[in-house]
């Protein structure tokens, strides 16, 4: 019997409505570009559902939800969807408003964007991972995790309470990526080797790490590289997630920055600069059958110094 589709959550369904909104907008062109919000939101009004420019830059970006069916009804029909995603789109408006959100306790806790991100991420068809210094977030064991995040308690000025919340939100976004069903999602991930030799908690976390990494990099969803100190090719300074996400939406880079904060983009020209970035690396990077090997190297290592 075939293993039921995980529900998606309240915030899920309107990440995934935002973006279907937007790619669609920009896929009817008026007089030779993409339509603009600008005009999008002139004829909605002159349709009867009146919103405004940032109003609809809200909707798009999935900080608020459409508030009734005959907005999201106008939409539908100025941007050409077909009729046979009409009741998808329905379906995703009425579970957003339904508050059917597993993440509506950690919203405080993250921005727009990245409240945008974490919706979308268990529906990725795949996604490109890189990460310089840490292991990556949906790699981590919950001590590492919580070791993680109490070495920065004091620098990022975050309480006990915060922190709490980062964990539960880090175990529920794993969970739901790579024990997704019916398919998990295929992940491609490069890890720089800094960001498995750093010591992070102790020497039981880290055991306890590289053992999780081992055992992850044999899963047929999951592809771990490891970018070594002596590779001689490009290697990115930031981290950053590359969303493969089902038609119509559009590919979804996400790139932490300096200030802590997430920035995300669906431009081609952008998501095709990290797609190059991520496709150097990989060719310069340890083969993925490579990685148990090394990671029971650096345990050795380690029990031996």
């Amino acid at each position: 019997m075939p293993r039921k589709r995980e529900e998606r959550s309240g915030g899920a369904s309107r990440a995934t409505l935002a973006a279907y909104l937007k790619a669609a907008r920009t896929n009817v062109f008026v007089d030779g570009k993409p339509m603009s919000r600008k005009h999008a939101v002139e004829v909605l009004s002159e349709r009867g559902a009146p919103i405004s420019e940032r109003t609809l830059l809200s909707i798009e970006s999935s900080v608020t939800g459409i508030r009734t069916k005959d907005v999201l009804r106008a939409m539908i029909e100025l941007y050409e969807i077909p009729d046979s995603e009409h009741d998808r789109l329905m379906d995703l408006w009425s579970h957003d408003r339904a508050n059917s959100d597993w993440a509506i306790g950690y919203r405080p806790y993250m921005t727009p964007s990245m409240t945008a991100y974490v919706g979308l991420e268990p529906d990725a068809d795949s996604i490109r991972l890189y990460h310089p210094s840490v292991v990556h977030g949906l790699f981590q064991t919950p001590a590492y995790a919580e070791a993680l995040y109490a070495a920065e308690q004091d620098v990022a000025d975050v309480t006990n309470a915060f922190i709490g919340k980062h964990l539960g939100l880090r175990a529920e976004r794993r969970r739901r990526v790579l024990q997704r069903q019916p398919k998990p999602v295929t992940i491609r991930a490069i890890l720089g080797e800094g960001a498995l030799r750093a010591i992070v908690g102790n020497s039981d976390v880290m055991q306890e790490q590289w053992r999780e990494l081992a055992f992850l990099s044999r899963l047929q969803h999951v592809h771990i590289q490891v970018l070594p100190f002596t590779s001689p090719g490009y290697r990115g300074l930031h981290d950053f997630a590359i969303l493969a996400l089902p038609s119509p939406l559009r590919t979804l880079v996400q790139a932490d920055t300096a200030w802590g904060a997430v920035s995300t983009s669906d431009k081609p020209w952008e998501v095709a600069r990290f797609v190059r970035a991520f496709d150097e690396m990989s060719s310069y990077a340890l083969a993925p059958a490579e990685t148990p090997d090394f990671l029971h190297h650096l345990s050795e290592e380690r029990v031996t110094t």
